[in-house]
């Protein structure tokens, strides 16, 4: 008997997921195509141990009931929840796969990263993933980097097996001299993570080949368990940061969020800079 995760029956079975996909379906950027390739993706990853994890369907609904008390909150205190509590519960690495993957599917803003990901990349020979999760990312454009290398603190067994050409590194990225000097690095729903982003991203400016591209996305006002930067509505400062080390914007977007709770005004930015 196969264990394969069938997402279009967990939404057949799940009025919230229903309702969570209509509204990706019926966005302006859909794109049946792309849609097919996270479902193939995430069905084939989390089945590969779906008889040892908790139900995917229960793992992101708990998700979306917790980040609603949290987005309460925020709406209350401005305060996200590491900044309430220093006892803040983290999911565990399967857990948090499925969260991941599952918001690829369910929310339009993480759909259209999703997308400008496979749109806006570019052909190089050498490419960096900074917090690589469930590997998606990579999915998308393992075709176009001859060789990649992905960081994160902590990786999912299974990842290596998913994407054998990929040299994977648990830990954190430092850069220096022994590292590669890679044409394209990926800062994808990272730098919210961090005390301090904008360190990161001057290693990795420092890192990068000549007129490499950096893409990533910034945060602004998602009160994640786990997020601790929240980046200005307005951008200014962040961009004035990024020119000042030596960055050129050579594309920028903003991305708002339709929370089916409470509007809190959440967005995320996707940049890509070029050296």
């Amino acid at each position: 008997m196969s264990n394969r995760i069938s997402i279009n029956d967990l939404i057949s079975e799940e009025r919230l997921l229903e309702m969570l996909f209509d509204g990706v379906k019926d966005s302006a950027f859909f794109d049946q195509d792309l849609y097919e390739k996270i479902v193939s993706y995430t069905e084939s990853y989390l089945s590969k141990n779906a008889s040892e994890t908790t139900a995917p369907t229960k793992i992101y609904q708990d998700f979306i009931q917790r980040y609603s008390k949290d987005m309460k909150a925020f709406l209350k205190t401005g305060k996200y929840p590491m900044e309430l509590s220093e006892d803040v519960a983290q999911p565990s690495r399967d857990e948090y796969d499925v969260i991941l993957l599952f918001s690829c599917l369910f929310t339009e803003h993480r759909f259209r990263i999703m997308q400008l990901i496979r749109e806006k990349t570019v052909a190089a020979k050498t490419g960096l993933v900074i917090g690589c999760g469930p590997g998606l990312e990579i999915e998308l454009i393992k075709g176009k980097i001859e060789a990649l290398h992905a960081y994160d603190l902590s990786i999912d067994a299974r990842l290596p097996k998913v994407h054998p050409q990929v040299q994977f590194f648990e830990e954190l990225y430092h850069g220096g001299k022994d590292q590669i000097q890679p044409d394209t690095i990926y800062l994808i729903e990272l730098l919210e993570h961090l005390a301090a982003p904008m360190d990161l991203l001057q290693v990795c400016h420092q890192a990068l080949s000549a007129e490499g591209l950096v893409y990533l996305t910034t945060a602004t006002n998602i009160p994640q368990f786990d997020h601790l930067y929240n980046f200005e509505v307005s951008h200014q400062k962040f961009e004035s940061q990024v020119q000042e080390m030596g960055f050129s914007i050579e594309f920028s977007e903003a991305i708002g969020h339709r929370s089916v709770t409470l509007d809190i005004n959440a967005s995320n930015r996707f940049y890509v800079l070029r050296k």
